[in-house]
């Protein structure tokens, strides 16, 4: 089983969310033939212009992404534990919760 993860062939939403908890720069591990990832990170910060922002809020609305007060120019986004899980039946990797 290989441990990367094509993600260019997932769609914007998917790609945003594995960057956020840094699945795009580090490898989940294998136990049992089954995937596993612990997030070392749980944050983007998007402009509040432009299509990452509009994928967001799209995600927000869901229950994927939870977002912080804009800034002048940005706004911070984390996943749920429900993004977690939404992530992780799309890539077919067991995503642990970065708090436990």
């Amino acid at each position: 089983m290989r441990k990367d993860i094509p993600l260019h062939q997932y769609p914007k939403d998917v790609q945003i969310a594995t960057h956020m908890i840094g699945l795009n720069y580090k490898r989940p591990y294998i136990r049992h033939g089954r995937r596993y990832y612990k997030p070392y990170r749980n944050c983007f910060c998007s402009a509040l212009s432009g299509p990452d922002y509009e994928t967001l809020r799209k995600m927000e609305k869901k229950g994927y992404v939870v977002s912080d007060k804009p800034c002048e120019r940005s706004i911070y986004f984390w996943m749920t534990r429900e993004g977690l899980d939404w992530l992780g039946e799309k890539i077919r990797i067991q995503i642990h919760d970065p708090r436990d």
